[in-house]
């Protein structure tokens, strides 16, 4: 349901200081949970024995990529720390790109959105506990199937990352470059995930090798084709006022809040490329057909010489364009050239162990040496239990019942006071009694409109009522009547109360009746309802009115309890609430 006005704040203090409060005591569970895995371990391994293992040497190219995503991981998982993470994730870094991608993968994007406004705090931690583990998972686990699993893993949480937090690396949002980020960081996640994962013999098949590095260099080419096309504005410089394509990514760079250093050498690539701007182009096209020509020959004489290249160039760009990745608004990531240089490195030395045909050698390990892999041991299972300790909740987020106001909370309401009496009207409640608003009277009243299937506002706005009759006196009644045209029944609005975990909630009526009693409902407080393109969602407004014992309202303000992709944006009602019941008489 499409919220009205207002703006969803990502600093909002009651916001951060859960956000906080709740990465705290998670820490200390996590603490618990590596104690635990340890002693338990520890345990096993006594029992085991101290004696010499064997280990299989673990290949370069996997080394590297293992390696080079763990670290990134962490540091995804460590910039996921920011306060803002919660409703600044969602609504100012994954709904925009949604914004201009079709409308079947918007929909998609913005499902993902809505579920996590519905939590945004345990959604926010649980991303923060999901890649720190999983960098430290596949660092401590070197060899064999806790190796494997951690590679499958990285594999699946960064696929959903490009689909629901990335819109499929924005290959929809024109016009796409590989200076800027395309087709996506995650989508090399995803790559070196998969590799980790597959068995020796199959990561240093030659065909394996020839595969992935075909792959790597049509990818390049393409996106060489895509920077050299003349139409797309990356050979043109302009003017300050009026820049080109790549000027204007560093102007973007160049204004946003970073160190003196990397500022200056912005500021010197936005003034150098307004005149050179074709140069820089050239530059980087060229490195692309090359090195995407050499993987696309899978030769190893060719192959390694330009990894290293564009290992250079992505740094370069890395530092000139993408500025770090980390500076500006909320740095999710390292942005594309990191990822991306190290997949081109891993599969570099994947041709060069096809064509040397490497095999695999297995060492004895003496007793320290054993001792530390069992170390390693101990250190995959932590680690999993640390990513299984955001994996979990993140799983069940689209499932959890009710709804977090943490997203509600993140902007105010404006109340306006009223002094008319309450139009009455009288309608049949969840349990289908009869009940009208004149028989309240002696009961303050908070009175809401609700649409008894919406996933997203409206179960925010519910709980809020229920937060706020803890806090009021015992007499005060909540009433919520139905929006929906199309679910009239009651046994809907008993659905909804059910599963948004309300039972227990009991100076609670939601209430209907048929289209015309809701009609002249809605209409004398001022509701519009639209139905929704073919059905797919009702579109109303959402005032909240208090009602004095004697059946005079005396304020009303808009609610926009949630937020969604499209128009991310909420209000908190709770305290507002509290303190206009205790002001009616």
């Amino acid at each position: 349901m499409t919220g009205m006005g207002g703006s969803l704040s990502s600093q909002n203090t009651a916001v951060t200081q859960h956000f906080e409060r709740l990465l705290l005591e998670e820490f200390m569970i996590a603490l618990i949970l590596v104690a635990l895995a340890g002693a338990i371990s520890a345990l096993w391994f006594q029992r085991a024995g101290r004696g010499a293992i064997e280990e299989v040497a673990e290949p370069t190219a996997r080394r590297i990529l293992r390696i080079g995503f763990a670290l990134t991981w962490i540091i995804d998982g460590l910039l996921q720390l920011q306060v803002q993470m919660p409703i600044g994730m969602p609504t100012q870094v994954v709904a925009p790109t949604a914004a201009s991608a079709p409308a079947w993968l918007a929909s998609l994007v913005n499902s993902g959105v809505n579920a996590w406004l519905r939590h945004p705090v345990t959604a926010a931690a649980a991303t923060v506990w999901i890649q720190v583990g999983l960098g430290c998972w596949l660092l401590v686990a070197r060899r064999g199937r806790w190796s494997q699993a951690a590679g499958i893993a990285s594999a699946a949480w960064a696929l959903g990352i490009w689909i629901f937090g990335n819109s499929l690396g924005t290959l929809f949002v024109s016009p796409i470059s590989w200076m800027t980020g395309a087709p996506g960081a995650v989508a090399f996640y995803v790559v070196a995930g998969g590799l980790i994962a597959l068995p020796d013999r199959l990561l240093l098949d030659k065909r394996t090798a020839s595969w992935a590095s075909r792959a790597m260099g049509v990818l390049l080419l393409y996106f060489a084709a895509l920077q050299a096309w003349p139409g797309r504005g990356f050979w043109s410089g302009g003017r300050p006022s009026s820049p080109g394509e790549i000027p204007g990514m560093a102007q973007a760079m160049a204004s946003v809040s970073q160190p003196g250093p990397t500022a200056s050498l912005q500021h010197w690539f936005a003034n150098f490329t307004l005149s050179y701007s074709w140069l820089y182009n050239l530059a980087v096209v060229l490195v692309l057909l090359g090195v995407g020509a050499a993987l696309l020959s899978t030769k190893p004489r060719l192959v390694m010489p330009v990894a290293w290249v564009y290992l250079g160039a992505c740094l370069v760009n890395w530092v000139l364009v993408q500025d770090f990745g980390v500076f500006g608004g909320m740095g999710t990531d390292l942005n594309s050239m990191v990822p991306w240089a190290l997949c081109t490195m891993g599969i570099a030395y994947l041709v060069k162990a096809s064509a040397t045909q490497e095999i695999p050698v297995t060492v004895t390990l003496e007793r320290s040496a054993s001792e530390r892999a069992r170390l390693r041991q101990v250190g995959s299972l932590s680690a999993f239990l640390v990513f299984a300790f955001g994996a979990v909740p993140m799983l069940l987020l689209p499932i959890l019942p009710g709804a977090s106001a943490d997203a509600a909370v993140a902007s105010g309401a404006q109340v306006a006071p009223l002094q008319a009496m309450a139009p009455n009207f009288t309608l049949v409640n969840q349990n289908n009694q009869r009940v009208s608003l004149s028989s309240l009277q002696g009961h303050r009243v908070v009175l809401g409109f609700l649409d008894p299937v919406c996933t997203n506002d409206c179960p925010v706005e519910a709980h809020e009522f229920e937060a706020a009759a803890q806090r009021v006196a015992p007499d005060t009644v909540f009433v919520a009547v139905n929006t929906n045209p199309l679910y009239l029944e009651p046994a809907s609005l008993k659905a909804f109360i059910t599963n948004e975990g309300l039972s227990g909630f009991r100076n609670f009526e939601f209430l209907t009746g048929t289209k015309a009693q809701l009609h002249s409902v809605w209409q004398n407080y001022g509701v519009d309802v639209q139905i929704g393109p073919n059905g797919s969602m009702i579109i109303h407004n959402e005032p909240i009115y208090v009602i004095a014992s004697n059946g005079q309202m005396t304020a009303t303000w808009a609610s926009q309890a949630g937020a969604s992709a499209s128009n991310p944006i909420g209000q908190s009602n709770t305290g507002i609430i509290v303190t206009k019941v205790n002001a009616a008489s």
